[in-house]
């Protein structure tokens, strides 16, 4: 009996001095959001978030704290993003970082700026997350504007005159059309001929793409390219639809899914042989420079997982490193300090040295990290890893 009461004896004086020490209990809080079932992109969601626990795990404490990580799952759906930030910030999140999904993104900022989160978008690339310059909104992934300019001057330098596409009706699928219908019809390519543009645009949710590839089949003169401007499943089906009605890839006709799904094993479980000689883009390949901290970081993640990541993962593990280092140089969870240490944090990451810029012109460089890579590959054996593919063209983007 005495050693029952001398027993809660002792878990009394824990609870006590859990309270009033907070030694025990007490946690900071990281958010993360991200597509983590369907509709989204659920690939990219689980590569993000296994991302984000591995920072978590390295760092495991700011402030002299250890850091909990809430990842909620925003299923590629405005709506579900929105509640995702509501949620978090009730759980008192010191900020957020994540996201796949522009739409999803932009209900998320909106949260963020009103109640004062701070959130760092890792591979969201609509231009307006960062071009309505809120002072809690910070991005990685590059900017549309910011990066597929420079993949319209690479389809000017490779003498492509004839270009379609196939769009997906989503904040990131129209944003890219944009840039595309902005520098390309008109324009001259590297053989002074002048370039034709035309896009068709479609639901996210369409399997089918017959009539629209056989419309630019029968197009004369036949299509150089074709831009598969889709995420997921769509994005694949594109490639093997293409194919198997023999309009790409073939001698006339190159086709290009530019979407980062095309990066993923799942992609070669549904094109098949199919995606042999397609065109695709990444902002990480090894041709580019392999450092120590990349090296590292793929080493652990394929231990992890099974799995090469791709730059959508090291996003996230770089906004989980630059939001606990504005933290840790705040000295505080006040949530205006931590954008204050934002806006003038540096930090090495696996993609270079992350900072944020204060350029308001354009109006999407504000908050916007301005040194992601662009790069476009190409694959050349069936299965083959996007970072075995042949690179086509490296560039350093720049505001």
């Amino acid at each position: 009996m005495k050693k029952i009461l001398s027993n809660i004896g002792i878990a009394l004086l824990v609870v006590l001095l859990s309270g009033s020490l907070g030694w025990a209990q007490e946690q900071i809080v990281i958010g993360g959001v991200a597509p983590l079932s369907a509709p989204g992109a659920a690939e990219s969601g689980a590569e993000m978030k296994n991302a984000m626990e591995m920072a978590v795990g390295e760092i495991g404490k700011i402030l002299g704290k250890p850091i909990k990580l809430q990842v909620e799952d925003t299923r590629g759906l405005p709506e579900e993003g929105t509640a995702a930030m509501n949620r978090l910030a009730d759980a008192g999140a010191v900020g957020v970082v994540g996201e796949f999904h522009s739409a999803v993104a932009k209900a998320e900022i909106e949260v963020a700026n009103e109640r004062k989160v701070p959130l760092i978008i890792a591979e969201s690339w609509a231009d307006v997350i960062t071009a309505k310059q809120y002072p809690f909104v910070f991005r990685i992934a590059p900017a549309n504007s910011l990066f597929y300019f420079k993949v319209a001057n690479w389809i000017k330098s490779i003498g492509a005159k004839n270009i379609v596409a196939i769009v997906e009706n989503t904040d990131w699928g129209l944003d890219v059309d944009s840039v595309f219908k902005a520098s390309l019809p008109g324009k001259n390519n590297i053989k002074g001929e002048t370039i034709r543009y035309m896009s068709i645009v479609a639901e996210r949710t369409v399997t089918d793409f017959t009539p629209q590839l056989l419309k630019f089949k029968a197009m004369r003169p036949r299509p150089d390219l074709v831009m598969d401007i889709f995420t997921g499943t769509g994005e694949y089906l594109i490639v093997k639809q293409a194919a198997e009605l023999g309009l790409a890839t073939t001698r006339e006709t190159a086709i290009f899914p530019v979407g980062t799904s095309a990066l993923y094993p799942e992609y070669w479980e549904t094109v098949g042989q199919y995606g042999v000689f397609s065109v695709t883009k990444t902002g990480y390949h090894p041709a580019l420079g392999v450092t120590p901290a990349i090296k590292k970081f793929i080493a652990e993640f394929e231990a992890r997982t099974g799995k090469t990541p791709t730059f959508a993962a090291m996003e996230a593990y770089d906004s989980i490193y630059a939001l606990t280092k504005a933290v840790e140089e705040a000295k505080s969870t006040d949530p205006d300090a931590i954008v204050a240490a934002l806006e003038k944090v540096k930090y090495d990451g696996v993609l270079g040295t992350i900072y944020f810029s204060l350029e308001r012109e354009p109006a999407y460089m504000f908050h916007q990290w301005p040194g992601a890579k662009a790069v476009i590959v190409q694959y050349t054996e069936k299965g083959q890893k996007y970072t075995d593919a042949h690179l086509l063209w490296p560039a350093i983007l720049k505001p």
